[in-house]
This record gives C-alpha cells, sequence and structure tokens, in this order.
C-alpha cells in the first residue's frame, strides 16, 4: 500500500474548494462555517470574511482553528478528506495583495459579479497555517488515514 504524500494532499486541496472552518467561540463553544479557499505556498490556506462575521471576531480572540475539506460522496468507500489543525491569523495589507491575487484566480466570479464585489468590501484575507493534517481516505479501507505534523 503506497501512502500519500504531502504532494497528493495538495493536488486534493487544489481540486477542492470549499472548508468547513471550526473556531472558538467567546465562551468556549465550536463553532463553524463553510468557506471557499486558496492554497498559499507552504500549505498554507486563505480565505475572504468580513471583520464583523462571528468566526473573525474568534479568530481575532483566539487564533487556533481546525478545519475539514472533503469530496462529495454518497457511498461510504468514496469517504475521502483532510483534517487539520493550526493557526489563523488576519493577513497584513503586504501579504494581502499576494493571497487576493490568487483568490480571484481560483474565483474570478468574485470580481465579475458586481454585488458580489461591492458585499466584500472591507472585507479581511485570513490564513490557515497548518501544524498537524489527516488525510482520510475509505477507498483503501474503513477509516484509512494518514497523519503529518506541519
Amino acid at each position: 500500500m503506497v501512502e500519500p504524500d504531502l504532494e497528493e494532499v495538495r493536488v486534493f486541496l487544489g481540486a477542492h474548494h470549499t472548508l468547513t472552518l471550526a473556531t472558538v467561540g467567546s465562551h468556549g463553544e465550536p463553532q463553524a462555517v463553510d468557506l471557499y479557499y486558496a492554497m498559499l505556498e507552504g500549505m498554507r490556506i486563505c480565505f475572504i470574511s468580513g471583520s464583523s462575521s462571528r468566526h473573525s471576531a474568534n479568530i481575532a480572540r483566539d487564533g487556533r482553528v481546525a478545519c475539514t475539506i472533503h469530496a462529495v460522496s454518497t457511498r461510504w468507500r468514496d469517504i475521502c478528506g483532510i483534517q487539520i489543525e493550526g493557526t489563523c491569523v488576519r493577513l497584513t495589507a503586504l501579504e494581502e495583495a499576494r493571497a487576493w491575487s490568487r483568490y480571484i484566480v481560483r474565483f474570478p466570479f468574485v470580481i465579475s459579479d458586481s454585488p458580489l464585489r461591492a458585499a466584500l468590501d472591507g472585507a479581511n484575507l485570513y490564513c490557515i497555517t497548518p501544524r498537524w493534517l489527516r488525510w482520510i481516505d475509505n477507498s483503501i479501507g474503513l477509516g484509512h488515514k494518514v497523519e503529518y505534523q506541519l
């Protein structure tokens, strides 16, 4: 059995578009949201969010996050995806320009859709830096997983 290396994980991440982000709420409760994402160098993941969103407030208070990215499946053998734990920060203006260009290449409708573009005025870019990653692939066997410390 050949275990996936990080390059295969990168290919999987590039083939999918949404993640479910879990943050820590103000009273320690878990909170989750689905977001579009784009990849940056070093397995880092960026997303756009308004500063008034619940998850943005959570990140400002506590940058510890977890997220999942998975393929759509209707059979247990098709379950395949990634679990990530790491930290998340709002990008600085200098970092934001590069991340924004990657995000636009991946999701060009963000700038071509006038109402969406207007809604995103004042939005911020955030970056997840993974410290731990688990690759799950039930096509190999029920609960098959490989873990990486990054």
